[in-house]
């Protein structure tokens, strides 16, 4: 099957998380060819979508040679479909875009593509139409066309999505499609409702939703909030690979209190990773016996002599230390502090590391990895846990979780 992008609607520094992601997948050696039909000519004519996709991708670092745009539905027959990197269908009317895809054929010879190993990138309009059906639009888009068969591509089998969904202008407009949404999901089945800033990826069987936002699950009358989880992949330049022997289950913690304070470890080593002074997230291997949210708990009354509550999971990065053959994976939870206690450190810990906390601010501990960067195991931990820190402070700050 296809990798499918479907993002919430978003652009420019909204689809910061995704665009890399996307980038990381197509050819590179092909153009991209761009299909904005769906958005009316009376609101943006087809050049400026055009000169706007040409500056999106080229902001977002999207790598292409170049872009070619359709400017008929009849004209999506014509291409080989083979000869580009991504199929990119834009936003505008849903109702609009499905009809003129049916009526042409394209419908079917994107399905048919849909099966093969290409990739899609759907957005707003272009998003909702790879759904089971797309009447979830119709609290925004009016079904001008007079469209009848409304059912999408149905690529999720069975349910339906939702684009723009908590960026609504008013409170009004919000509650009106959130009680829309609610019935939808009871009379006609599941819906995914994305803000702009998430895009779920499809690559086969397996999907993940890539952003920083809550996206919401409607079904049977129940919206259910979920957030996407950070997922980054990373090698090791500071060391040769000979060979990777073991894995490491990590469970560390970005731990912050009421003040917006954060809690880090300092370490002192001399080792075979070379001299240095460093900065580190609490936490450490996930122990016989223990799942992660015991492990996590564990690790920070050892290591801070915290009682916290976990809030929730931030994601997984998965990272590699050559030196020592090591395959690290690191699952971060975020973590808000309840009481300080008594320590729990290793002799090891204590008399080798030198182990002792920080206390920083947000500004505090981003300088400190930056400085910590001098040394090849400062900035392999500085790559590591830099993204997971800033997606912390997006989290708190989107979810008011300071006095």
């Amino acid at each position: 099957m296809a990798k499918l992008f479907l993002c919430g609607g978003g652009f420019g520094k909204q689809m910061e998380d995704s665009y890399p992601v996307f980038n990381a997948v197509i050819d590179h050696t092909k153009p991209l060819l761009y299909i904005p039909l769906a958005m009316p000519e009376e609101t943006h004519t087809l050049d400026e979508c055009y000169a706007w996709i040409r500056n999106e991708m080229e902001e977002g670092g999207v790598e292409i040679p170049s872009i070619e745009m359709v400017r008929s539905y009849e004209e999506i027959l014509t291409k080989e479909f083979s000869d580009y990197c991504a199929l990119y269908f834009g936003g505008g009317n849903t109702f609009s875009l499905l009809k003129g895809l049916k009526d042409s054929g394209a419908f079917a010879k994107i399905k048919e593509y849909l099966q093969g190993d290409g990739v899609i990138f759907g957005s707003s309009a272009g998003e909702i139409i790879f759904g089971k059906d797309i009447m979830t639009a119709i609290t925004e888009d009016p079904n001008d066309v007079g469209l009848q068969d409304t059912e999408g591509f149905d690529v999720l089998s069975g349910i339906a999505l939702d684009a723009h969904y908590t960026n609504a202008k008013t409170e009004e407009d919000h509650e009106r499609v959130t009680a829309f949404l609610t019935n939808y999901s009871i009379e006609k089945g599941k819906v995914i409702a994305l803000p702009e800033e998430d895009t779920l990826f499809i690559d086969g069987d397996a999907f993940q939703v890539i952003g920083s936002r809550p996206y919401y699950v409607f079904e049977n009358g129940i919206r259910l909030e979920k957030r996407a989880e950070l997922r980054n992949e990373l090698t090791d330049n500071e060391w040769p690979l000979e060979y990777i022997d073991h894995d490491r289950w990590i469970a560390r913690g970005i731990v912050f209190d009421e003040e917006g304070n954060f809690y880090f470890i300092r370490a002192e080593r001399d080792d075979m990773f070379g001299k240095a002074t460093m900065i580190e997230t609490p936490g450490g291997g996930v122990e016989k016996g223990e799942n992660l949210n015991m492990a996590i708990r564990r690790e920070l009354s050892e290591e801070l002599g915290a009682e916290v509550d976990v809030i929730l999971k931030i994601g997984v990065v998965s990272d590699y230390y050559n030196i020592i053959h090591r395959h690290n994976i690191n699952n971060y939870f975020l973590c808000k502090v309840k009481s300080f206690g008594e320590k729990h450190l290793t002799e090891d810990e204590i008399h080798d590391f030198h182990l002792s906390t920080l206390k920083l601010t947000f500004d505090e501990a981003v300088a400190e990895y930056e400085k910590r960067r001098e040394t090849p195991i400062g900035r392999l931990v500085a790559n590591r846990e830099l993204p997971v820190l800033m997606r912390a402070k997006k989290i708190i700050d989107e979810m008011g979780m300071l006095s």
